[in-house]
């Protein structure tokens, strides 16, 4: 009798531990994670790690970190995987992170956190899923569940402990949030429909649809917030305590200025001149802006070659432009005089970019500031076609290592964002060794047989708590499940 209890408690253990895993935010079952195998290390070395690499295009520099880009996860009208991928200067794959393998639908803003971790927002069902990952494993460290928040396309972590976030509503309550992980709660709302001046419920989308579809924001400075509104043209800068807009670039369909844009980036120039660079999407260009007076100058367009929807565009300190192209599924770097010097295919819509090393945001010199401007023609980019992209997306599907960031990279994981990038902005200096393209040997970790766990503090999102964590209704479940046995089994042990 005691052996059949303990085995029914050894039963209600076993019940309790995915719910434990999924208050950590990893996946509990079906999982790249799988038995046998430590996060982030391949199960054996596979051909594919070794063979050549069909992801690489044009190969001009070398940049002196990794490169993190996340992938939307969609071809045409079919779902393809979301995913994270880390790529070595040299273009070869530091792993994937198959956020559908873990359940996720979307893959939109990725960070990399003072701590070390990738903060990243995704999508489940209707949820927005605020998840931090442990680049040298590929472990969801913690994660945030906010199921009043319509598919979170962007999110950072400022002031040490508040999440700014954006949130599409669908039924006209579009807003602006900042979520407070000390207070536990929502302390800030900017409501758009609550500002018919600059946002009319005639503009934009379907008001209580796809209205503001607002899909990027930036703490600029401290108490000013600015907030791409996609499809209202427009990017504004709103102040925190008032909440009134201190300024704005574009207008409702002028679709000259901005046409349903992404990512914007706020830089300075010396002289302190406001300036904005811009993925002008729907325009098919990158776009940067200095404000004088109350106008605003274009000083600089790249324009033309492959560049088709481009979704991010991140001003490197050397003065280059790191541009996540939507539909030409591809990652590329691009001098101000618009030449291609490095180049990755992303299949499929990849969504964003960061160069390790380099901050959050853009961290370079503003156009102005690097004596050039004007328009330009994107030039360089490699020839390849539609079963180029296929292959790649089958490479990256098929790859096993889920680390992100390799060891040799670590320490710039935190870096000052000057730190980093010390070539010089013409980008002529040719790759070094490996820069064919291939995976390398293991000395830079290719084969993905690297356990390090990496150095990366506390988790920045802590232990889920209420609304925040695994679904109520299956810890629920799952509890009772648990309380029924222990009961069950106490009972029977009283009997005897």
């Amino acid at each position: 009798m005691r052996r059949t209890v303990l085995s029914i408690l050894l039963v209600a253990l076993l019940l309790a531990v995915p719910v434990a895993g999924a208050t950590g935010g990893v996946a509990g079952t079906g999982d790249r994670f799988g038995a046998g195998a430590a996060p982030g290390v391949a199960v054996g070395a596979t051909d594919l790690q070794q063979a050549s690499n069909p992801c690489v295009g044009t190969m001009e520099r070398t940049p002196d970190r990794t490169t993190l880009f996340s992938i939307q996860g969609a071809r045409g009208g079919d779902k393809t995987s979301a995913m994270v991928v880390g790529a070595r200067p040299n273009g070869s794959i530091v792993g994937v992170h198959n956020d559908s393998d873990a359940g996720r639908w979307w893959s939109y803003d990725i960070d990399v956190l003072d701590n070390g971790n990738v903060l990243q927002s995704t999508t489940d069902n209707r949820d927005t899923l605020i998840e931090e990952i442990d680049p040298a494993t590929g472990e969801h460290r913690s994660e945030r569940r906010f199921e009043n928040a319509f598919d979170t396309h962007d999110v950072d972590l400022i002031n040490g402990d508040e999440l700014l976030m954006n949130d599409m509503s669908q039924d006209g309550e579009d807003r602006v949030l900042i979520y407070n992980l000390t207070q536990e709660a929502v302390t800030w709302e900017y409501y758009f429909a609550n500002d018919s001046e600059h946002y009319p419920q005639s503009g934009g989308g379907e008001f209580g649809g796809d209205w503001t579809h607002n899909n990027d924001v930036e703490q600029i400075r401290d108490g000013v917030i600015m907030v791409s509104v996609r499809n209202f043209d427009k990017v504004v800068a709103i102040d925190r305590e008032t909440k009134d807009v201190v300024w704005e670039l574009g207008e409702d369909d002028n679709t000259t200025i901005l046409h349903e844009q992404h990512n914007p980036d706020y830089l300075e120039s010396e002289d302190g001149s406001a300036t904005v660079l811009v993925a002008d999407s729907l325009n098919d260009r990158v776009v940067e802006y200095e404000r004088e007076g109350d106008s605003w100058n274009r000083t600089w367009v790249l324009r033309g070659g492959r560049l088709n929807e481009p979704r991010d565009a991140d001003r490197l300190p050397n003065g280059n432009t790191l541009i996540a192209d939507r539909r030409a599924h591809r990652i590329v770097e691009v001098t101000p005089d618009g030449e291609v010097v490095w180049e990755v295919y992303s299949p499929y819509q990849p969504y964003d970019v960061e160069r390790v090393g380099t901050g959050d945001e853009s961290s370079g010199p503003t156009m102005a500031d690097a004596g050039a401007g004007g328009a330009v023609q994107s030039t360089g980019g490699a020839d390849f076609d539609t079963a180029d992209i296929e292959a790649c997306y089958d490479y990256l599907t098929g790859f096993e290592s889920t680390r992100l960031i390799p060891e040799e990279d670590m320490d710039a994981v935190a870096a000052s964002p000057t730190a980093t990038e010390a070539d010089g902005a013409d980008g002529a200096s040719p790759g070094g060794d490996g820069a064919d393209g291939t995976d390398g040997d293991d000395t830079d970790g290719s084969d993905g047989a690297d356990t390090e766990s990496g150095s990366n503090g506390d988790s920045v999102l802590g232990t889920p708590t209420s609304g925040s964590g695994p679904s109520p209704l299956r810890t629920v479940l799952a509890a009772g499940a648990v309380a029924a046995l222990v009961a069950g089994a106490v009972a029977r042990l009283r009997r005897d």
